[in-house]
This record gives structure tokens, sequence and C-alpha cells, in this order.
């Protein structure tokens, strides 16, 4: 009796114990991006392989649970558009309260790479064409502006690439020197940066300030890709033949250990651009561990080595003398093969280390490295005292010859063009590509006994231009927050680059050996033979110019020096509906030039350190937003004081020290109000946008006919207005998982101030333009005609204007929209959609918008010489036409089989520009009164292409 009392007395106090020690857990489902509330989240507890739980997150993304027994436990929050959450959390007695689960927006299913642009030639022109990274979010304005929109080269809201904040594993790593968007890095890596967060414009990030342009942080932890082992097999007509990729991870395991691989290999040609190639491979690998949910330490590495053939641009009448838009005047046959002479070839391996320091739910610290260093090769051919290589050199056209709607200066030869023209057309000797055979000709039977009686000297050889970079980011990160509404993240970073600017004999071209001296150089000055050297500190050693053979340095050689810190904060506050943050950034920016070679034409001012450029930037920006049920109003605006990059800041950096004139910050104010709706299915945002930017710089060289000199132009002080609208909308449809969605960018992006401009000439220094006014920048006048095309004057004499015509920001639609239906039910997708582009323009040249060249030899500027000279080109509007279609199966709830089918450009429209830029030369009248243009270069929207993708993971 005696111990069956003690039995149940133990029994009872035990009850009280377990009764005593229950708990719960409480949170908030939100959006990593933004931290929006996500209500109607499905919210599941277990314990161990049991649940013991299950809810669904209220409007205002709130769930609780209580009387939970203590111990450990698995959250599992599931919302429609974003990818699943798993939070591990422990019961010890009280209800633990999460703040926040943070859902990142689901990953569409898309196998292109972010580097799946083709790789233009754009070297001669100041041209550049860097497409942003590509994004997906839950948006759907985002989504088919970064996916749909991508084979017209779209640039959202009209900004350049360098605007976008790029973050990996929490770094900024935008290209010290050039601000560009590093997506070539990890191209062909889609598994191992799948998982990333994307913002868009003003709006804000845990990450940093980040600017106007939105900002993308890709994870590239082995804890966050996707569990399991995955492979796939893609073929598309558009860039490569065969893309194979596998990648397998652990996920976390029990003793906390996270281990991931991604590997793929991308092969082969394409349908349209002959020459255009790829041969690239890419690896990831790395590792992490997990210690008590508190300390958490990864390592990963990986790279991308690819070759690369590039695409060049070309006048229209080269592509109507072959018949094709898709004209590639780069390569030519060797043997029998086809050869490339502008070849990408790169491999620069990037290391992350990063800890994370969780000591309480309210508390984290990041400290992160990253290191990124390699090879950047660009091959392109150079030649000296001989024939131009370049098939499509503009004295190889017709046009050379014949022009009978001007009256350019020996443009009358009709009997050559006609010749010309047959040449072209039916491709006498090789004429519409490179003609290998012929340079190797003129290499093996070249013999030069001022440098060697018994070697060849080559007078056409095939280089590469190397940048090769060394980049040490290390970053540091704090995130709290307070008990009631307040979040404070801030972080302080730190930048260390050296990068090596040089080139090097690639291939000799059948001869022994090339002398390293300036050609241009030599022309002005051919007695002097100290001022010819590209190496003067070799020249007076030895005696005699630079012998040099495959794989030597020459022409030019010095390092881009850059040093950036920054310091910047976050403090958000949310109460009930209503969140507010506001985010200030303070910085210093310095590079100096260091050269490694001492110039014959500038002995005191090309070796060693330049002056060293030094800026203080800052960044602020604040938003407000307002939510209530499936509706939120929200706005944000930004003011932008930033640094000028190491390639816009030094007038001539291959050959000598001297910094752009007036050098100055570019600022920048931005704002966007928006309006967002989902709920059922519905999704709506409305978004206006006004961006102002003020004292750009910008810096190309190029050959000026005006002063028979290859010369340097470096522009300061131009300014850009950006307004516009953003519409993206889905409306689901009667039939289950069919919807009507949407997307309308309307941009109207000019060009609001006329800049200066500082000419040089490249050989001695001497300034030829000094501070000068571009006056016909921003736009100009066009005259009211008669009937006979004469312009009308008044009565006082004056010209009677008919309007201003504005000029605008090239390279991008302006007016950007789709309509399309899509399907997603039982495992099956599809879809089609219908886009419209129009308000596309043709990237300008400053030199043909100064008095010089609009007033002409004469001096005097007529409304004819006026409209023609400083008019910028309009594309024509385009219609096209897509579809997809996929299916997934499941097997046996283990293995995921399933394709992807998509077709751009149904319709075959093979006349949409998507860029292209104006020549820097001109050509004299006959009566020297005036100048004429050189045509204009393009590019092709790829034609009819498609990408198949075959996928099995487990």
């Amino acid at each position: 009796m005696y111990k069956r009392f003690v039995l149940i007395f133990a029994a009872f106090l035990t009850g009280l114990s377990v009764y005593a020690q229950v708990g719960g857990v409480r949170a908030k489902v939100v959006s990593r991006s933004g931290r929006v509330p996500v209500p109607a989240a499905e919210v599941i507890v277990t314990f161990g392989d049991e649940q013991v739980a299950r809810a669904q997150s209220s409007d205002q993304g709130d769930f609780i649970f209580e009387n939970l027994p203590d111990g450990d436990y698995l959250l599992t929050v599931k919302a429609n558009g974003f990818t699943d959450a798993m939070v591990n959390f422990k019961v010890e007695g009280y209800v633990r309260d999460l703040i926040f689960v943070s859902l990142l927006p689901e990953q569409v299913t898309l196998e292109a790479d972010d580097a799946n642009f083709a790789e233009f030639d754009m070297d001669d022109s100041g041209y550049q064409d860097v497409p942003a990274i590509l994004s997906s979010s839950s948006d759907v304005f985002d989504n088919i502006a970064g996916y749909g929109f991508s084979q017209i080269r779209f640039r959202q809201r009209g900004y350049d690439s360098s605007t976008q904040d790029v973050y990996l594993a929490g770094v900024r790593l935008n290209d010290a020197l050039t601000g560009y968007s590093p997506y070539s890095l990890w191209s062909g890596l889609n598994e191992a940066v799948r998982d990333k967060e994307t913002v868009t414009g003003v709006a804000p990030s845990e990450y940093g300030v980040g600017g106007y342009n939105g900002l993308s942080n890709i994870f590239g932890t082995a804890s966050m890709v996707r569990k399991g082992f995955r492979f796939s097999a893609l073929t598309n007509s558009s860039y490569y033949r065969l893309r194979l990729m596998a990648s397998y991870a652990t996920g976390e395991m029990d003793n906390g250990w996270s281990f991931a691989a991604n590997v793929s290999a991308r092969v082969g040609g394409n349908d349209w651009i002959q020459g255009v190639y790829y041969k690239a491979f890419a690896y990831y690998v790395g590792a992490e561990k997990n210690w008590y949910d508190t300390h958490r330490l990864s390592l990963s590495v990986f790279g991308s080595p690819v070759q690369r053939g590039a695409q060049n641009g070309s006048t229209q009448e080269v592509y109507n003398l072959v018949g094709s838009n898709y004209y590639n005047s780069n390569w030519g046959w060797q043997d029998g093969r086809v050869r490339n002479a502008r070849v990408r070839n790169n491999h620069e391996p990037v290391a992350v280390l990063k800890y994370t320091w969780t000591p309480s739910d309210r508390l984290s610290l990041d400290l992160a490295a990253v290191y990124r260093t390699g090879r950047n090769g660009y091959s392109a051919l150079d030649w000296y005292d001989t024939q131009d290589p370049r098939p499509d050199y503009y004295r190889n056209l017709p046009s050379y010859f014949y022009n009978p709607e001007s009256n350019m200066k020996d443009r009358d030869q009709e009997f050559q063009a006609g010749w010309a023209k047959e040449a072209w057309m039916y491709n006498y000797e090789n004429s519409r590509h490179i003609n290998w055979d012929r340079m190797y000709n003129v290499n093996m039977n070249n013999i030069d006994v001022k440098y060697d009686s018994d070697l060849k000297r080559s007078k056409y050889v095939q280089e590469e231009r190397r940048t090769d970079q060394n980049d040490l980011n290390l970053n540091a990160q704090v995130k709290y927050a307070f008990e009631k509404y307040f979040t404070l993240t801030g972080g302080a970073t730190f930048r260390f680059n050296r990068t090596e600017y040089y080139k090097i004999i690639k291939d000799l071209l059948g001869g022994d050996y090339y002398v390293n001296i300036d050609s241009f150089a030599e022309r002005d000055y051919p007695a002097n033979d100290i001022a010819v050297q590209n190496d003067l500190e070799y020249y007076m050693e030895h005696g005699h110019a630079q012998m040099v053979r495959e794989g030597d340095k020459y022409g030019y050689d010095y390092y881009a020096h850059v040093r950036d810190a920054r310091l910047w904060a976050n403090l958000d506050f949310a109460y009930g509906g209503w969140k507010a943050y506001f985010a200030a950034q303070g910085g210093y920016n310095m590079f100096w030039r260091q050269g490694l070679v001492q110039k014959g034409l500038f002995p005191d001012n090309s070796w060693g350190d330049s002056q060293k450029a030094g800026f203080l930037t800052y960044r602020a920006k604040a938003g407000v937003s307002w939510m209530t049920g499936p509706h939120r109003v929200y706005a944000n605006a930004g003011y932008f004081n930033d640094a000028p990059y190491f390639t816009e800041s030094f007038v001539s950096p291959r050959t000598r020290n001297d910094l752009s004139p007036d050098l100055t910050t570019e600022k920048t104010l931005s704002a966007d109000i928006n309006y967002a709706f989902n709920k059922n299915g519905y999704s709506l945002r409305v978004t206006g946008y006004y961006t102002k930017i003020k004292d750009q710089t910008d810096l190309m060289s190029f050959y000026d006919d005006s002063q028979n000199s290859f010369t340097n132009f470096a522009m300061g002080g131009i300014d850009q207005r950006h307004i516009g609208v953003e519409l993206g909308f889905a409306v689901p449809l009667p039939l289950k998982g069919l919807s009507l969605q949407g997307a309308l960018n309307w941009g109207d992006y000019v060009y609001t101030s006329n800049p200066f401009v500082t000419q040089t000439i490249d050989n001695d220094g001497e300034v030829v333009m000094d501070r000068e006014l571009v006056p016909y920048w921003k736009g100009h006048y066009v005259y009211k005609k008669n009937a006979d095309g004469q312009v009308e004057q008044d009565m006082f004499g004056d010209y009677k204007i008919e309007e201003y015509q504005k000029h605008y920001v090239a390279s991008t639609p302006q007016i950007a929209a789709s309509l399309g239906l899509d399907y997603s039910n039982n495992y099956w997708f599809a879809g089609i959609d219908l886009q419209y582009f129009d308000k596309m323009y043709l990237d300008m040249n400053p030199l043909y918008r100064t008095d010089m060249a609009v007033n002409g030899p004469d001096g005097i500027a007529t409304p004819e010489e006026i409209e023609y000279m400083a008019a910028q080109e309009k594309f024509p509007h385009a219609f096209v036409l897509n579809a997809n279609l996929g299916k997934s199966w499941y097997i046996k709830r283990k293995y995921n089989l399933g394709f992807s089918l998509s077709v751009n450009n149904i319709l075959n429209n093979t006349n949409v520009r998507t860029g292209g830029y104006e020549q820097t030369r001109l050509i004299d009248s006959e009566d020297f009164k005036r100048y004429y243009r050189f045509d204009s270069k393009y590019f092709y929207m790829m034609g009819t292409n498609y990408m198949l993708t075959v996928w099995f993971r487990f």
C-alpha cells in the first residue's frame, strides 16, 4: 500500500513538472524583401516525425502556438509564391518569440544563365552594353522584366547596370574598376546561386543601404543550395549547343555540417551568328558548419573558366550586302575551320569565407571575406605598316567609292564600287571574312634586317588584352532587434583591389617576333627612336626596340589601385500595419595608376604612381509603407553621392598618368511611390518613379579626322532625368491554374545638360578642346520647312523653329509591354505572351554634337547641318511572340523528372535592333564646307530560337 501511494504521488509530481514546463512559439511571417507581412501562410510544427500543431498566419502575418512541452521542434512555413522555410527552435517553459520568419520569393524555373548574352565587340566605339544580373521574385513585373525582356537587353528604369548593387554572401561585389555586375564570375552555376534576395529601385535591404537601381544578394553558402542530387541537360539555338549540369547538396545534417557541389559544361555554337561559340566550364564546392544554432562558419570556392567568341556590330550596308543582320566580321576560315579573332578567355576563381554569430533571437553578427583573382583576357588583331585586316573596314565597302546621295569627297568612283559590291555579294577571295591565310603569308615572307636577317618579323599578330584582378573584400555586419518596434542593422566594408592592365602576344601568325613600338607615334615622329618606344627602359639598355615573342607583354602595362571603405546603418520601424526606415552610408574611395613601363612619348609621366584621386561618398534613403489586408502602399526616396570609377578617370591610362580634368562625384536623387495588391491569386503593382542624375563622367578614345590623330575625349557634367511608370498584374481565370499576366514600363529617359569636353592628342597630350561645351548633346532644334523642303525664315531672317528634339538615354526600350497567359496545374506549366517595345535609341557619339563637327570646316552651321549631324536615331518599334511548356513527374515521392521548353521570337522577326553605336569618323564634303558621318553600327535580336531542358533530381 505504501509503495502504491509513493508511485501515485511521484506520478502526480511528474505531471505537475510537465505542466509547469510547457511553452510555445510565436513570430510574424514576412517576405525577406522589404519585410512585407505574408498572410495565410501555412505554419506546421513537428516534433521528430510527428506533426503536433498546424495553423495559418493572420492578415498581418502573425501566428502563435502555445502549450508545447519542452523540447526541440521544427517549424515549417509554406506560402504561395515563396519557397518553404524551416526553422529549428527549442521550447524551454515559455513562449519563444522568433520575431520574424522571412520567406524567399519562389524562384522561377529558368535554365538560362546570367551570362546568356552574346559577347559584343565594342572596344573601338566607347559603347557599353552590359546587362544587369538576371533576377526573379514573386513580383509579376520584376519577373517579366528580368527574364522576358532580357532578349532585347531591357534595362529596368533605364539605368546602367553599374548602378545595380550585387552582393555575394552579404558582400558587395560590383567590379571595383567599372561598377558593372560581376555575373560572369558564376555563370553556369545555376544551382549554387539559385537562392537570392532581390529588391527593386530605391527599396531597402538588410545587406546594405543600396542604391537607386535595386540590390541582389546571392547567398552562395552550402546550406542554401537545394538539398539532394540534380542533373540537367540543356540545348538551345541562341548561345551554345549543349549544357550539362550536376549538383549535390546534403542540406544541414544532424551533426551541423552542410556540403554542396555544382559543376557544369557549356559547349558549341548557335544557329544565328557564325563565329560565336562557347567552351565553358564551371565549378562550385561549399562546406558549412553550424554549432548549437549559435555559431555558423562557411567556406565556398567557385569559378567559371570560359572561352567564347565575340560578335561584332556592322553597318546596315554590310548586313544588306551579305543578306543577313547576323553577319559577324570577327571570324574567317583557317584550315577548313572557323577561327574568331576576338575571343574572351576568363578564369577568375572566387573564395568566400563567412562567419555568423547569433547569441540570441535579437542579435546577430556576420563577418565575411571574399577574394577574387585570376585572368581576364580578350583577344584582337594588331598590325604594323600593312593593310587593315578587318573585312568590313570602310575602305572595303562600295560606299567608300560611290555615294550619289551626297557631295562627300572622292565618292564618285562608280566602277570601283561595282567591283566592291560584287566581291561582297559573291565572297571573292574570302572578302567577307578575316583572311587568315593572307596574314600568315605576309608574316612568313617578311624579313627585316634592322632587327634580324634570319628571323621573320610579323606584321600581323593576335594580341590578348588582359585585365587581371586581385580583389579582397572584407565585411562586418550586425543586426539587433529591439523589444518593440525597432530593428537596427549596420556594418562596415573594406575593399583592396589591384588590377594589372597589359597585353601579350597571343599568336605571331607564322612570324618569329613582333616589334614593341607605337605605330601612331612612329607616323608622327619617324626620326625619333625614343618617342616610338613602348618600353623605353629596354631600349636604353639594349639600343633597339624590344622583339617580343608569344606570351611576352608589350604595348602597355600598368596597375590600377582602388581602395574603398564604407560605414552604413539602417533603422527599421514597425507598428501595426505601418513600417518606416531610414538608412545612411558614408565612405571614402581612392584610386591611382601605377605605370610598370616607361613610354617614350611620356618618359616623365608614364612610369610609377600617378596622383591619388580621393572622394568622400555618402548615401541616404528613407521610406514608409502602410499595409491593410491585401493592400500595401509604400514610398522610397534617396540621395546618392558616388565616386567616379577608375575607367572613367584617366585621360589615357595606356600611355600616361594624367587624370581627367575636374573629376567630381556623381549625384543622384531618386524616389518611387508604389501600390500593391495580393489576394487569392490576384496580384497588382503600380509604381511611379523619378530619378535625376548629375555630374556623370565619360571617357573615350578614337581617331579624329579633323585632327588627323588619335585623340582622347574626357566628358564631364553629363546629367540625366528618368521618369516612368511600372505596372505588373496577374488575374486568375475560371480555368484552374490559368491566369492572365501582364507588365508595362512607360519611361522617359533624357539628357538634361550639355556637358563639357576636354580633347587631347594621344601622342603628345596637346589640348585641342579645353572644357568646351557640347552644345547639341541634350537636344537640337528641328526647323520648319516649306513644300519644297526649304527651311522657312521669319521677317527678320531668322530660321523658323518647329520643335526642340530631346535626346534620349540609349540602349534600352523606354516602352516595354507584355501580355500573356500562364498555366500551372498538376505539375504542368505553359505560357504564351506577346511583347511590344518602343522608344529605342542609338547610343550617341559626343564628337558629332560639338560645334566643330556641326559647323564643318567653313565654321558655319546651317539648319540642314544641325539636323543631320546632331540628330539621334530612333529604332523602329517591335512585336515579339514567345511561348513555353513544361512538365515534371514525381516518382515514389522521391524522384523528380521534368522538362521545360521555351521558344522565343516565334514570328521570326529578324529586324529588331537591340543596340548599336555611332562611329567617330568624319568625311569632308567636296567643297570643304561641311562634314558627313560614318554609318552607324547595329546589333539585332536573334530570330526564332529555342531552349530545351531536361532534369532529374532526388
